[in-house]
């Protein structure tokens, strides 16, 4: 098992991003939106790891919270190398996010959580993952399929852990903001 600590986006970044999924969908290419258990949100992982609780999760609260402040730029369309075939938006690695996610991971650390290598800090590429398992072939179809779609900005509305083999979310900060009717 594993689990990831994922940053969830306003509504219109959200259907900018699904958007893309579409788009790669109607190309024949396998999109976010239907690998696994079909249940992604367009996101940004922060941390992913073989456990995160709730409680462990609060150790890292304020950082948390601060996180459904952030607008994040997502840019430009990348590529990782190697095998694993995933088609990014990139995220615009601003200080104040870096500055984050290190007090973020100092803190989990804390508890007790071992983030996986790739999502710790300095070696961290935020990210927004719109396809994965992609061959080489497809790859080209792929960028060709959302080259057209413009980047956006994306409000940060909440910040949950996502169990990774079910898609569950566990809710951990929402901004005091968040409109939800009491």
């Amino acid at each position: 098992m594993a689990y990831a600590l994922e940053m969830f986006f306003d509504p219109h970044a959200e259907a900018a991003v699904r958007s893309m999924w579409a788009s790669l969908e109607a190309r024949g290419v396998r999109s976010m939106a239907t690998v696994d258990h079909c249940r992604h949100r367009p996101h940004v992982s922060l941390v992913v790891a073989e456990h995160i609780t709730p409680a462990q999760a609060r150790a890292a609260l304020e950082p948390l919270a601060e996180a459904t402040d952030l607008v994040l730029c997502l840019g430009s369309v990348a590529v990782f190398p190697g095998r694993a075939g995933v088609l990014y938006l990139s995220v615009v690695p601003t200080l104040r996010l870096l500055r984050l996610h290190r007090t973020l991971h100092v803190r989990l650390a804390g508890a007790g959580v071992e983030s996986g290598r790739l999502y710790l800090p300095d070696a961290w590429v935020p990210h927004c993952t719109l396809a994965q398992g992609l061959t080489h072939e497809q790859v080209p179809i792929a960028v060709q399929a959302i080259k057209r779609l413009r980047a956006t900005d994306a409000q940060v509305t909440s910040v949950g852990i996502v169990d990774i083999d079910t898609g569950v979310i566990t809710t951990i900060a929402e901004p005091p903001h968040s409109g939800r009717a009491d």
